[in-house]
């Protein structure tokens, strides 16, 4: 029975794999008389197979199969194929050998329409990029698409993606020993797998050079509160090696050239000695770098274009006053340097494309240049001029939790720098407030913003208008009127925004005899952000948004407390988030006091369920009511 085992088990995964997946344009009438997702009802379209073969032929390449079910009218946009392609750093990125074709059962004849290749298109949607766009035919509910092609293999291989997969496979085949240290390697290609779901086959064949993983009913991610790039979130393969540039070396090297941010870096711009002559009287570095800065941020205009390559020369840029975020950054790189400051550019990935892996070499995941200026061994400043928004002296919340490749242009020397904020933000609330007897509030309220959250409502304020801004400061009372609202320090970047509001609330729901009043005012808690029960992706809260929120009540002489909250304080098993509530009355008055204090930023998918609760006991700590009498 040993030696049957073995083989008893081949044969089953054998027949699971052909059971998964079949030849281009052979089909199961099953598959086609499917109407919903077995492991995911609610899906409008379902991957029924996706499978990559990688091999070694005159270089690295992978041939790629996918078939798709679509369920409904909704799910007929995955009809819709838009490949989007890096052209400027890799020869041969693009996509070649391309089938495709829709599968409809009519009656009980299977009908196949194939892709008119006059219908794929080629689009060049800058110098870096271009899309390889198609749309298949005759596709309706209940249609089967698929495609393959070949192409050059990406980064990662992903096994989950945005809708449920039934099976997705990737075969690598070529030579390949298992190493010690958790990776494998494949004729110098190494990979790591980040699963968090079993392999539903996992075969190698040493002898014949050949391996196989697989995964099975896999849920599709859905978009979820404070979760970073999708990509980094997905259960996936890591390729490790592969590439042209596999150094951080070459990469440097690379970006240096002509090809790269290199390029006339020290041509003069128009009016700029005007500019590096107001510096001269500034006092110190950090108010030239701040003059340095503003001036390049409220001059130059961003094309909303996100690249770690300027579009074209910055002399040219800045004599058009616009450009995409590595020109615009590289000017102020050039200005900073004229002035003997200590900077050099440095290149990362915005949180939305993905994470920077310093042991993962990969040109392909840098997307922006920022300016990077290492004040001393304990300070630094990392400057993004291409948003209006951002701070001379605050790291851009868009780059935080990962990884910058700083470049030292003079001598090509690089170093990864961690990118993070280790320093709480406190969000401050004081609230002073009278009760009438009428059950009306009348009172003022103070919020004070610093950082990214002064980032954030003057990004709000800026992009809504001031009356929309102002209706979104009262979400927990609908009767909430604001009779007067001020912001200052609006524009000195070294101050805390202050934002000063007059108010009046009218409680009439407020039963007779009695008055409910809440105290969560004006704080942005309102809502808890963790809701679902299920979590498919880590949480990264970016920052440390720590809240010191302060009320006093005046209540009316013709009435007493009836029910206070009682003082409670709850902390996470871990003890990274203590929430606090203090509540005390004097003389007529209420006094109310509430912290929250972070101590981490980022948790596992696994921790979901400690941080959901916590959040969930928090906000209904914040939003207890408070009841009055009247005598």
């Amino acid at each position: 029975m040993k030696r049957l085992f073995p083989l008893l088990t081949l044969l089953i995964l054998t027949g699971y794999i052909k059971a998964q997946t079949m030849p281009f344009g052979q089909i199961d009438t099953a598959d086609l008389k499917m109407t919903s997702c077995d492991f995911e009802k609610d899906a409008n379209a379902e991957v029924l197979f996706d499978k990559g073969i990688v091999r070694f032929e005159s270089g690295l390449s992978m041939k790629r199969h996918i078939r798709i079910k679509i369920f409904n009218d909704f799910g007929g946009k995955n009809a819709n194929i838009r490949f989007i392609y890096h052209n400027d750093f890799l020869e041969g990125t693009g996509i070649g050998s391309l089938e495709a074709e829709t599968i409809n059962l009519e009656g009980n004849k299977i009908v196949i329409t194939p892709l008119d290749k006059t219908q794929i298109y080629t689009e060049k949607i800058n110098k870096n990029f271009s899309a390889l766009i198609f749309t298949f035919p005759n596709v309706k509910a209940g249609s089967i698409i698929e495609y393959k092609f070949k192409c050059y293999p990406q980064q990662q291989w992903f096994f989950q993606n945005s809708l449920p997969t039934r099976y997705s496979e990737l075969e690598i085949n070529t030579h390949n020993v298992y190493d010690a240290l958790g990776a494998y390697s494949i004729a110098g290609l190494q990979f790591q797998l980040r699963v968090s779901q079993p392999l539903a086959v996992d075969t190698k064949d040493e002898k014949n050079g050949r391996q196989i993983m697989a995964l099975a009913n896999i849920h599709s991610l859905p978009d979820e509160t404070y979760m970073t790039a999708r990509r980094n979130n997905l259960q996936r393969l890591e390729f490790l090696g592969h590439k042209l540039m596999s150094s951080w070396g070459n990469i440097s090297n690379e970006l240096i050239s002509k090809k790269g941010f290199g390029s006339k870096l020290d041509d003069s711009l128009v009016g700029e000695s005007a500019i590096l002559k107001k510096t001269e009287a500034l006092k110190n570095d950090d108010e030239r770098i701040a003059f340095i800065f503003d001036t390049v941020r409220n001059l130059m205009k961003w094309n909303k274009e996100t690249f770690f390559i300027a579009n074209e020369e910055i002399k040219s840029a800045w004599r058009k006053k616009t450009g995409n975020s590595a020109s615009i950054n590289l000017i102020v790189y050039h200005l900073l340097d004229a002035i003997g400051i200590k900077v050099y550019p440095m290149v990362v990935c915005t949180r939305d494309y993905g994470r920077i892996n310093p042991e993962n070499p990969d040109i392909f995941s840098l997307n922006n240049t920022v300016v990077y200026i290492p004040v001393d061994s304990t300070k630094f400043y990392i400057l993004d001029a291409s948003s209006k928004f951002n701070l001379f002296n605050t790291i851009p919340y868009n780059i935080l939790d990962s990884y910058g490749l700083s470049i030292n242009l003079s001598d090509g020397k690089y170093s990864m720098v961690p990118i993070s904020n280790k320093l709480p933000v406190v969000q401050s609330i004081f609230l002073n407030a009278e009760i009438k007897p009428d059950g009306k509030i009348t009172g003022n309220a103070e919020i004070t913003s610093e950082s990214y959250n002064k980032i954030g409502a003057l990004k709000k304020y800026y992009t809504d208008g001031e009356e929309k801004y102002v209706d979104s400061l009262h979400k927990m009372y609908n009767t909430v009127k604001i009779l007067s609202f001020k912001m200052d320090n609006m524009k000195v970047d070294t101050l805390p925004l202050s934002q000063k509001i007059s108010f009046n609330i009218d409680l009439t729901a407020s039963d007779s005899g009695y008055i409910y009043f809440n105290t969560n005012l004006f704080t942005f808690l309102e809502d808890n952000p963790f809701k679902s029960e299920q979590r498919f992706s880590d949480i990264d809260l970016g920052f440390m948004n720590n809240y010191s929120i302060q009320g006093i009540y005046k209540i009316p002489a013709e009435y007493k407390v009836d029910a206070l909250p009682k003082n409670m304080s709850i902390v996470m098993p871990d003890q990274s988030i203590v929430f606090k509530r203090t509540i005390a009355q004097d003389s007529g008055t209420i006094y109310v006091r509430y912290f929250i204090n972070h101590k981490r930023t980022v948790y596992f998918m696994e921790e979901y369920q400690d941080i959901r609760g916590f959040y969930k006991k928090m906000h209904e700590l914040l939003n207890e009511q408070i009841v009055l009498k009247k005598l």
